[in-house]
């Protein structure tokens, strides 16, 4: 996942990505994303932008009934390499490198993209029924005898 500046041409190009990036994501969420798709190059005269939107692949919990499956989910990237590394421009919401020459990994830029991307609460299914707050079983594979409507009494007081 890097990007070689002494040999991009000038103008348009693109850049294949594939590889897997370690996210450390914790409480159900996945440790590890392979990524992969084409980020289009633009070589201007003293930066690099690089932009475009992978997509992404790791195992995780439901956020519904807590089984393990493989969640999937688009990762828009939006990167630039400035050449002029004495620049006092600011970065704003686009992910700013400074080098002047060379390769430069585009690893660390890829994996925050990927990891702001992630879904807060990825469903295993869209019609997951999650889990029974009153006993816990999962609802995808039982029905149980819990009341909808029970009330904490804690709460009977209230409007």
């Amino acid at each position: 996942m890097k990007l070689d500046l002494d040999r991009q041409e000038t103008g348009h190009s693109d850049l294949a990505i594939c590889g897997t990036l370690k996210l450390g994501l914790p409480d159900g969420r996945p440790s590890e994303a392979q990524v992969e798709g084409i980020l289009e190059v633009q070589n201007l005269e003293s930066r690099v932008l690089v932009n475009g939107s992978l997509q992404a692949e790791g195992l995780a919990e439901c956020g519904g009934c807590l089984e393990e499956f493989t969640v999937r989910w688009d990762v828009p990237v939006e990167v630039m390499v400035l050449r002029d590394v004495d620049s006092d421009e600011s970065e704003g919401a686009t992910l700013l490198i400074l080098q002047r020459k060379g390769e430069v990994n585009l690893h660390d830029s890829l994996r925050e993209c990927t990891i702001l991307a992630y879904p807060q609460a990825p469903l295993c299914k869209p019609d997951c029924k999650g889990l029974c707050p009153g006993c816990g079983i999962d609802r995808n594979q039982a029905t149980c005898d819990c009341s909808e409507n029970e009330i904490d009494p804690r709460w009977e007081g209230l409007p």
